[in-house]
Protein backbone atom coordinates (compact mmCIF):
# COMPACT_ATOMS: atom_id res chain seq x y z
CA UNK A 1 0.00 0.00 0.00
CA UNK A 2 1.15 3.51 -0.64
CA UNK A 3 2.61 5.10 2.46
CA UNK A 4 2.56 8.74 1.41
CA UNK A 5 0.03 10.69 -0.60
CA UNK A 6 1.21 13.84 -2.28
CA UNK A 7 -1.18 16.73 -2.74
CA UNK A 8 -0.25 19.13 -5.44
CA UNK A 9 -2.41 22.09 -6.11
CA UNK A 10 -3.76 20.55 -9.27
CA UNK A 11 -6.50 23.06 -8.84
CA UNK A 12 -4.12 25.68 -10.15
CA UNK A 13 -6.12 25.41 -13.37
CA UNK A 14 -8.59 27.70 -11.66
CA UNK A 15 -5.89 30.37 -11.52
CA UNK A 16 -3.16 31.69 -13.73
CA UNK A 17 -0.40 29.10 -13.84
CA UNK A 18 1.83 29.53 -10.79
CA UNK A 19 5.60 29.39 -11.08
CA UNK A 20 5.64 26.28 -8.89
CA UNK A 21 2.69 24.41 -7.43
CA UNK A 22 2.66 23.92 -3.68
CA UNK A 23 2.99 20.38 -2.42
CA UNK A 24 2.26 18.64 0.88
CA UNK A 25 3.02 15.01 1.76
CA UNK A 26 0.51 13.06 3.83
CA UNK A 27 1.55 9.84 5.56
CA UNK A 28 -1.03 7.07 5.33
CA UNK A 29 0.74 4.48 7.49
CA UNK A 30 -1.44 3.00 10.23
CA UNK A 31 -4.29 5.48 9.78
CA UNK A 32 -8.01 4.88 9.60
CA UNK A 33 -10.07 6.13 6.68
CA UNK A 34 -11.36 8.99 8.85
CA UNK A 35 -7.84 10.03 9.82
CA UNK A 36 -6.71 9.92 6.17
CA UNK A 37 -9.70 12.02 5.15
CA UNK A 38 -8.96 14.58 7.87
CA UNK A 39 -5.28 14.72 6.88
CA UNK A 40 -6.17 15.16 3.19
CA UNK A 41 -8.55 17.99 4.08
CA UNK A 42 -5.90 19.70 6.22
CA UNK A 43 -3.27 19.27 3.51
CA UNK A 44 -5.59 20.62 0.81
CA UNK A 45 -6.30 23.71 2.91
CA UNK A 46 -2.55 24.22 3.45
CA UNK A 47 -1.72 23.81 -0.24
CA UNK A 48 -4.51 26.11 -1.32
CA UNK A 49 -3.67 28.79 1.22
CA UNK A 50 -0.18 28.94 -0.30
CA UNK A 51 -1.50 28.91 -3.85
CA UNK A 52 -4.18 31.57 -3.39
CA UNK A 53 -2.18 33.98 -1.24
CA UNK A 54 -2.46 37.41 -2.79
CA UNK A 55 -5.40 36.55 -5.07
CA UNK A 56 -7.85 39.39 -5.56
CA UNK A 57 -10.86 37.20 -4.77
CA UNK A 58 -9.07 34.94 -2.30
CA UNK A 59 -12.21 33.47 -0.69
CA UNK A 60 -13.59 32.23 -4.01
CA UNK A 61 -10.20 31.10 -5.28
CA UNK A 62 -9.43 29.27 -2.03
CA UNK A 63 -12.78 27.44 -2.02
CA UNK A 64 -12.40 26.34 -5.64
CA UNK A 65 -8.84 25.24 -4.99
CA UNK A 66 -9.74 23.15 -1.91
CA UNK A 67 -12.62 21.41 -3.70
CA UNK A 68 -10.58 20.63 -6.82
CA UNK A 69 -7.49 19.54 -4.85
CA UNK A 70 -9.54 17.21 -2.64
CA UNK A 71 -11.22 15.73 -5.71
CA UNK A 72 -7.84 14.93 -7.27
CA UNK A 73 -6.37 13.61 -4.00
CA UNK A 74 -9.34 11.34 -3.33
CA UNK A 75 -9.23 10.01 -6.89
CA UNK A 76 -5.51 9.22 -6.52
CA UNK A 77 -6.14 7.52 -3.18
CA UNK A 78 -8.94 5.41 -4.70
CA UNK A 79 -6.64 4.37 -7.57
CA UNK A 80 -3.94 3.29 -5.14
CA UNK A 81 -6.39 1.40 -2.93
CA UNK A 82 -7.84 -0.37 -5.98
CA UNK A 83 -4.36 -1.41 -7.09
CA UNK A 84 -3.67 -3.07 -3.73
Amino acid sequence: MIRIAVLTAAAAIAFAAPAAAAEVRVSLVGKTAAQIDADLNRAARTVCMRETFGETLITDAYGRCVRATLKVAQARLAEVQAAD
